[in-house]
């Protein structure tokens, strides 16, 4: 059910656009991910709330407006991130990859949280701060993320590896998105 977002907006005759709302745990690299993306370069300094960040309209060839919005995981904002991912055409979530807690609160609060929430759009899964991960760290992204994936059958993963190698990365994941959502609004 894209009916919440303002894609389903657009094809009603309303504003056109995309709400992309990236959460995760405090730390994961949300605010990083959204800066690199609107910037296309890294930045080691980041805030740890953005406001609402709209990407170059003439990024993609359809000249669709994209607008980031971050979140934050404290809990006197839960309200308000409730109301963020409702509002949602598509969620990022992100986990820092030197913080396992953070992959662990995916299967046990975050998506469990949009089920709750009945969000019913694109979800991606990124693992951020893939520089910053432990060697030793046993598994690859797939034997990581393939139980998740198998619970929660409306995620896909994107590693924060894969991102910094490409130097559009955010953009080609808006462009997944894009896809993803093509095929919700046709489905609904």
């Amino acid at each position: 059910m894209v009916g919440r977002g303002s894609a389903a907006k657009a094809k009603s005759g309303g504003p056109p656009g995309v709400r992309i709302v990236v959460a995760g745990d405090r730390g994961s690299g949300k605010s990083s991910l959204i800066v690199t993306a609107a910037t296309e370069t890294f930045r080691a300094n980041v805030p740890p709330l953005l406001p609402p960040t709209r990407l170059r309209d003439d990024l993609y060839p359809d000249r669709v407006p994209v607008t980031i919005i971050d979140t934050s995981s404290s809990v006197e904002t839960r309200g308000i991130l409730a109301e963020e991912l409702k509002r949602a055409d598509a969620v990022v979530l992100t986990y820092a990859c030197d913080q396992p807690a953070t992959l662990d609160r995916l299967s046990t609060f975050w998506l469990p949280e949009l089920r709750r929430l009945e969000v019913r759009v694109p979800v991606i899964v990124v693992g951020c701060k893939l520089d910053l991960r432990d060697e030793q760290q046993p598994g690859s992204l797939e034997q990581v993320m393939s139980p998740i994936m198998q619970q929660f059958r409306e995620i896909e993963t994107i590693s924060g590896d894969w991102m910094s190698k490409h130097p559009y990365a955010f953009h080609a994941l808006f462009l997944q998105i894009e896809g993803d959502l093509e095929h919700f609004v046709k489905a609904g």
